[in-house]
């Protein structure tokens, strides 16, 4: 860390010396015959001159206390906190440059900035903590455990995940990948460095989904849920106060909650708001591949009531080409592996690009991961 402040100019040197005691002065020079007038007229004549000598000096010590003050005057006393350049190293982004002014003439504890990380890298304020008294050991970026949701098997989570995985990779954004589903784990085939973790209601067993927080703490994490967890999971997170915790750890949830267009579907989603809607946002993923009219959806009262209630987010998944997706399945290859797979042909090629190329403008249009 580098404080910037001015430097005064050198402080001027004091001339001058102390003050002579006439008495003393003649005692040590002159006769001790003090009837003389030869002796009185020496006397008057080195008053005379000390005198003269003090005023003088007296005057310069004046004048030096007047340029002094002047001085002081023209000093610009810089508070470090003010000019604060932090500058710390980010993995896979350029340095970030932190800069505290901001904060500061908000009227803020100055002891204790919020920062947010950007697309391109920096630092802005609001999303990670940083102690000025000790900034090496508090500063942390902001994170997000992303949850994705949709209770009922075979609505589309897996594919929403690995469509998830690969936007991110595109973008440079690094995450973390935990597979739950123990019973069909396709992420952990897939890709590479997978985490696992699972939700249980056995006590003993409740610290093995404690994973994906302590992941969390260092990087985001994109959470692929299995089916018929859902009160595991809300469990998990109310009863250890999660939300409350990852605010103290800048750590958000977001829930990508994937429906098939069921009402049952529906009601999932809305269970969901009102456990977990005041803590975390919800973003309502509309799987186009398994339903193509939602006007149903969009003009249930509960579910317009809700979006009033909670603000939730709405996203189209693209439908995916059944040829396509049933031979991505089969190969157990990634979305962007398949484009160079010779077994698929120029045509079906195109097609897994033109899914990626909507999946990614369907995410990026959410604004949650840049």
């Amino acid at each position: 860390m580098n404080f910037t402040a001015q430097t005064p100019n050198p402080e001027k040197r004091k001339r001058g010396r102390p003050r002579k005691n006439a008495n003393n002065f003649a005692s040590d020079n002159l006769n001790q015959s003090s009837n003389s007038k030869v002796e009185n007229d020496v006397m008057s004549t080195i008053n005379e001159n000390l005198k003269i000598e003090d005023v003088a000096w007296e005057r310069e010590i004046e004048d030096n206390s007047i340029q002094l003050e002047g001085d002081i005057q023209d000093l610009d006393v810089v508070d470090p906190r003010e000019d604060l350049f932090l500058e710390v190293e980010n993995v896979g982004n350029p340095a970030i440059f932190l800069e505290a002014e901001a904060d500061l003439a908000a009227n803020k504890n100055p002891d204790e900035l919020q920062l947010t990380t950007s697309v391109d890298g920096k630092v802005s304020l609001n999303d990670a903590k940083v102690n000025l008294n000790n900034p090496e050991k508090t500063f942390k970026l902001s994170t997000t455990i992303h949850i994705v949701d949709g209770e009922k098997g075979g609505a589309g989570k897996s594919f929403l995940s690995r469509a998830f995985i690969e936007y991110c990779a595109a973008i440079g954004h690094d995450v973390v990948i935990v597979d739950a589903d123990t019973s069909n784990q396709d992420i952990v085939n897939i890709y590479d460095n997978v985490e696992t973790a699972y939700f249980s209601d056995d006590d003993k067993l409740a610290k093995e989904a404690d994973t994906i927080f302590d992941l969390a703490l260092e990087n985001s994490v994109i959470v692929n849920l299995p089916a018929q967890v859902y009160s595991k999971v809300t469990n998990w997170i109310k009863d250890n106060d999660l939300t409350e915790i990852g605010k103290e750890n800048s750590i958000k949830f977001v829930k990508w909650f994937v429906c098939t267009g069921g009402v049952d579907s529906v009601n999932f989603f809305l269970k969901s708001l009102e456990d977990l809607g005041d803590s975390m946002l919800h973003v309502f993923v509309r799987n186009l591949g398994l339903c193509d009219d939602w006007k149903y959806i969009q003009e249930m009262p509960e579910f317009v009531a809700a979006q009033t209630k909670y603000n939730f987010i709405v996203m189209d998944f693209p439908k995916f080409p059944f040829w396509e997706r049933n031979m991505v399945d089969r190969l157990g290859v990634t979305f962007e592996a398949a484009i160079a797979h010779p077994d698929l042909k120029v045509i079906s090629k195109q097609r897994v690009k033109n899914f990626l190329k909507e999946a990614y403008a369907a995410f990026a249009g959410t604004g949650l991961v840049q």
